[in-house]
């Protein structure tokens, strides 16, 4: 550990990582950010993770249409899975069925507008 605390380095096996649990992850392509009509997202990893739930939202003062994505095979096969009307002043949760999976996700707005895509993953 550096004197400050401030960074540390773990050293360790692969096997060592069981020991601290399944991963868990929060995050996502869009946190508040100015979105483009048309424009995809950045790409946001999906895969590997046994729970996956989503929260959609948009500051806009009507309603935005936001298509979900995946890239099932990691090769840029993107194919759409949903188009979500979110309400104005709504925080659309979506939770993807148990065992559904593809590499990567990512959301189209129908609109611009200033939009939220958060994943939490267990």
């Amino acid at each position: 550990m550096s004197q400050d605390g401030k960074a540390a380095v773990w050293a360790g096996a692969i096997d060592d990582l069981w020991d601290l649990g399944k991963p868990v992850e929060h995050g996502g392509p869009w946190k508040n950010a100015e979105v483009k009509r048309g424009i995809p997202s950045d790409p946001y990893l999906f895969g590997f993770y046994d729970k996956k739930e989503l929260s959609l939202s948009h500051t806009s003062k009507q309603p935005v249409t936001i298509t979900i994505q995946f890239d099932p095979t990691g090769n840029g096969d993107w194919m759409t899975y949903r188009q979500i009307n979110v309400k104005p002043d709504e925080v659309f949760k979506y939770e993807f069925p148990q065992g559904f999976e593809a590499r990567w996700i990512r959301f189209i707005a129908d609109t611009d507008t200033q939009a939220t895509a958060w994943l939490d993953y267990r």
